[in-house]
């Protein structure tokens, strides 16, 4: 008789936790960003065309990251 009401609670522990998991995967899914941030070079390169920086500090930075590989 206790096995019974085992499986009736693991049953209903199921039914409760499958939608609980579905929610808070969606939920996630939409804080998470569209896209990764680029490489360093990528990020370098678009500073440079916001002119954040000189012609002479991305060359400075990108002579930096490849010294680094």
């Amino acid at each position: 008789m206790w096995r019974d009401w085992l499986i009736w609670a693991v049953i209903g522990i199921t039914v409760l936790v499958i939608p609980l998991e579905v929610y808070v995967i969606v939920r996630t899914r939409k804080r998470l960003p569209d896209g990764l941030p680029g490489s360093p070079l990528q990020t370098l390169e678009k500073r440079l065309a916001d002119g954040e920086i000189s012609a002479e500090e991305f060359q400075y930075e990108r002579y930096l990251l490849e010294k680094g590989r």
